[in-house]
């Protein structure tokens, strides 16, 4: 029977931690870039969309008689 060995040798953890730190301080920032633009483009489009429903509403509004606006 072969003789017990442990994986999570100091040098093994050493060399796991290295590379996470790698990954996190060198590819995790291009992500986040990448997950901001679409963000902002999603967020463009939307208020695209709430000004452009807006202009329709008033729109209708003006060619809607079907009620009365009173101001006082």
């Amino acid at each position: 029977m072969p003789e017990f060995q442990t994986f999570f040798t100091p040098a093994r953890l050493d060399e796991f931690w290295y590379y996470v730190k790698w990954l996190l301080f060198y590819v995790a920032p291009a992500i986040m870039i990448v997950a901001a633009a679409g963000a902002l483009s999603m967020f463009i489009e939307m208020m695209k969309k709430s000004f452009a429903n807006t202009k329709k509403i008033d729109e209708s509004d003006q060619n809607n008689e079907e009620y009365e606006i009173r101001r006082y």
